[in-house]
């Protein structure tokens, strides 16, 4: 939601609109190509990213895809709505649900939201760094079925993995090392979340 003045033609500082969560999940039950999220009462259009964001989102897709395959439970989703008990819904940009009903064309929610996410994965945006690392981590844990929460910078080799089974506590990760996700045996060079950024 960022206007333009067209007498100067500058892009002020992203802003929000004032919301309510009851108006904000009204809002996105509406098919549009636009991606909002409500921060702090304030919802923004986060639709757009840098080259160097969506490159490691789509690795780490790849990643996460190539070791699940398609025939089991587990699905991974890019920039879809999460639906967390009593927060607003919040957008990641990578999550894996192994439930079913996620997928279920009679199962899901409608619109489509994940019920049941597993591992998240935010992609680090310096606009919305803090949101991503206080208010919206703090809405991930209201899911029960969350069990890792991940951050990726994309100015740096850099990643921090969060885990239920660890209290949450802070584990870095960086160039040249394995990340290892014991829920369903999956691993992440940080050097192929990288490929071809830097």
């Amino acid at each position: 939601m960022v206007a333009i003045n067209p007498e100067q033609n500058i892009v002020p500082l992203m802003h929000g609109i004032p919301m309510t969560r009851e108006a904000f999940e009204q809002l996105i039950s509406i098919e549009s190509p636009y991606q909002y999220e409500l921060i702090s009462g304030l919802a923004f259009d986060m639709t757009g990213s840098t080259p160097e964001h969506a490159d490691i989102s789509s690795n780490i897709e790849s990643l996460f895809k190539d070791q699940l395959g398609r025939q089991g439970p587990c699905r991974v989703y890019r920039e879809q709505y999460v639906a967390i008990p009593n927060e607003p819904s919040v957008i990641p940009d990578v999550v894996i649900t192994c439930d079913v009903a996620d997928r279920d064309k009679n199962k899901r929610l409608k619109p489509f939201k994940i019920q049941s996410p597993l591992i998240v994965v935010e992609v680090l945006s310096p606009s919305i760094e803090s949101y991503d690392r206080a208010e919206k981590f703090h809405r991930y844990q209201h899911s029960p079925t969350l069990e890792v929460y991940i951050l990726v910078s994309q100015t740096e080799e850099h990643i921090e993995i969060y885990r239920r089974s660890h209290g949450w506590i802070q584990e870095r990760f960086s160039t040249g090392q394995v990340i290892k996700l014991d829920q369903l045996d999956l691993e992440l060079p940080v050097s192929s979340i990288y490929e071809g950024v830097f």
